[in-house]
């Protein structure tokens, strides 16, 4: 679609998020339809991946699109009343353990939030939620000690403290004490040092490796840098809060070490700066001019330009222009390094071309760049040329070694997220609730 006007793009894109929302309708011939077919799947046999309570691919993810949609809300309120309809049938049949907000209670907690603040129903389920997630601080809130982590499960945004920090900051009015709680505990994690095999290391660092499988490579454990898994997540929800006016002893001091540390932490290749997703004990130990890693693909889950977004919510809560100005060069890589050597592969909100549109889109609310504005016009493009009206949900998603090769439905791995992101794109306005959960705003 090279050259197609913008106007014009804009209408292909919201006709393109309209379709997806379509064939995303039924619930049950959506559960059905997502799968990893045979020719896609590592042993040849298709497999169904539906994540009953999840936001990968479960029902609080469709919910959440179908009621986060600009466009055409009369009919998509229904089709989100439906997936809560099926998600609070799982809730009440204890499917799912607790596990942050992308999975279990929390994450249907997040769906019933936005279908609230669209229809302004749900109120007796949002209180049940509230209360829920209160609960839940007073009995998983840990000490911090002057040791590393167990696991980044411990405060990452997926599994951990800071996405539920980010549905109190939305329901501060209810929830302010416990979120206080959870700000309290990520200040303290943010400042000093403990002890480490020898060495000084922050007390962010964890002893688990940062995907299952990888063990080996980190026996020392690793420090996560990335959004979703690690210190820029708790960076953008305590800058968050500051401008939402919840503010806790130290908590500007806290957004400085951390955001210190991502500084620390940018280093550069030929094309510009970035930053690992993790590293190692060894590559801890070494510092950052030795660094010799490549650049992960850019994402919301690792690097620019989800960290790029963390770093600036922290340079507007703060007037801190550096950190907008670091923010910025990060993405200035992207300006430079052709597309087709980003390695994306995939078309999802998590590490895929969706999510790629509408980061860049949240920076550049801010910044105004021409250029970025450029780039997202091809990233649209490259969405609705992409688009097969042959395909279950007419894209496909990455989740073996088959790039684009799976049929998955949901707002962080799949269909819905595209939508969402299209239709966002489409009206070229900042969505009201629906990327909370990915700590964007």
């Amino acid at each position: 679609m090279d050259g197609v006007p913008t106007a014009r793009l804009r209408e292909c894109a919201g006709a393109v998020s309209g379709d997806i929302l379509d064939r995303l309708a039924d619930p049950a011939a959506t559960i059905a339809a997502t799968r990893i077919p045979a020719e896609a799947a590592d042993d040849g046999r298709a497999e169904p991946v539906w994540a009953e309570l999840t936001l990968g691919s479960g029902t609080p993810g469709l919910a959440l699109a179908f009621a986060g949609a600009a466009r055409d809300a009369a009919r998509q309120v229904p089709r989100a009343h439906a997936y809560l309809t099926a998600g609070t049938r799982a809730v009440s049949g204890g499917s799912v353990a607790a596990s942050g907000i992308f999975k279990g209670p929390g994450a249907l907690a997040f769906a019933v939030l936005v279908a609230h603040r669209t229809t302004g129903g749900y109120v007796s389920a949002l209180e049940r939620f509230d209360a829920y997630q209160r609960d839940l601080v007073r009995t998983v809130l840990p000490p911090v000690e002057d040791r590393p982590l167990p696991t980044i499960g411990h405060y990452e945004v997926v599994r951990g403290l800071t996405g539920v920090g980010r549905y109190l900051l939305a329901r501060a009015e209810t929830c302010e004490e416990p979120l206080r709680a959870v700000l309290g505990h990520l200040v303290r994690l943010s400042l000093g040092t403990v002890e480490h095999q020898g060495a000084r290391v922050p007390r962010w660092w964890a002893l688990d490796a940062p995907r299952i499988g990888s063990e080996t490579a980190f026996p020392g454990g690793h420090l996560n840098l990335g959004l979703s898994h690690g210190v820029a997540g708790p960076l953008a929800l305590m800058a968050l809060a500051w401008e939402q006016g919840v503010r806790v002893a130290g908590q500007r001091e806290a957004m400085e070490a951390t955001a210190g540390l991502l500084r620390t932490w940018a280093v550069t290749d030929r094309h510009g700066l970035f930053w690992p997703g993790y590293l190692s004990f060894a590559e801890w130990c070494r510092g950052p001019a030795a660094y010799d890693g490549t650049a992960k693909w850019p994402g919301w889950c690792y690097g620019a330009p989800g960290v790029s977004r963390a770093l600036q919510l922290a340079g507007r809560a703060l007037g801190r222009t550096d950190l907008s100005d670091l923010a910025r060069a990060s993405v200035e890589r992207l300006l430079v390094l052709p597309r087709s050597d980003w390695g994306v592969n995939d078309h999802a909100l998590c590490h895929g071309w969706a999510g790629a549109l509408h980061q860049l889109g949240r920076l550049n609310e801010e910044w105004q760049d021409p250029r970025l504005a450029v780039l997202r016009d091809d990233i649209a493009a490259e969405l609705v040329s992409a688009f097969d009206p042959a395909l279950p949900f007419g894209l496909r998603f990455t989740m073996t070694k088959v790039p684009f090769g799976s049929d998955v439905s949901g707002y962080l791995d799949g269909a819905a997220g595209a939508a969402l992101a299209l239709d966002a794109y489409a009206v070229d306005g900042t969505p009201a609730d629906w990327d909370m959960p990915l700590m964007l705003a």
